[in-house]
Formats: C-alpha cells, structure tokens, sequence
C-alpha cells in the first residue's frame, strides 16, 4: 500500500472518526468533571490532600487528551475530527461548570 492509498483511507475515515471522538469526549469529560467533584466512587477523597490530588490528575489528563487529540488529528489532515475534538473537549466542560451553578 502506498503512502497516496493510506492517505486517502484516512481521509475517507474521517466522518466517522469524528462522531466516535465526539461521543467518547462526552464519556471522558463528564468523567473527569465528577472526579473533579469528588461524585464517583472510586475518586472520593476522605482528605483536602486527596482531593486535591484527584483535581490535579483530572485536569492533567484533560489537558494531555486535548493536546493529543489535536496535535493527532492535525497531522492525520482529519478536519471533522479535529473540530469534533475541539468542540466536545472545550464546550463540555463550560456546559457542565453551567449545569453546576444552576443547581447549586
């Protein structure tokens, strides 16, 4: 297979690349706000340490996903990927900070 046939297999995987990105961000990002929140089981934190420990790793693994994502789909030349990615990863967590302080 040569360089021009992938390419195009990679351009023609890109609608349905960008649906999957977009749904598996909603999945990670409403898991990485309830960690932040302290709302899962496995992430409650009996201490201010832990807690904050448990923000800290969320948000590190928010940014490396969102950084990866986009250096990947960058180089990869899948556009619909690529802003599915954006999209999901940055409108997400203002959508959920919103529901929050409604509730509150």
């Amino acid at each position: 297979m040569s360089a021009i046939q992938l390419w195009r297999r990679v351009r023609r995987a890109d609608k349905p690349v960008a649906v999957i990105v977009g749904v598996g961000n909603l999945l990670l990002c409403g898991v990485l706000f309830l960690m932040m929140i302290g709302g899962v089981l496995n992430f409650e934190a009996a201490t201010r340490e832990q807690e904050t420990a448990a923000q800290t790793l969320a948000g590190q693994i928010f940014g490396c996903w969102l950084a990866g994502g986009l250096m990947l789909f960058s180089m990869l030349g899948m556009t619909r990927a690529l802003f599915s990615h954006l999209a999901t990863m940055l409108c997400m967590p203002a959508a959920l900070i919103v529901i929050l302080t409604l509730l509150w």
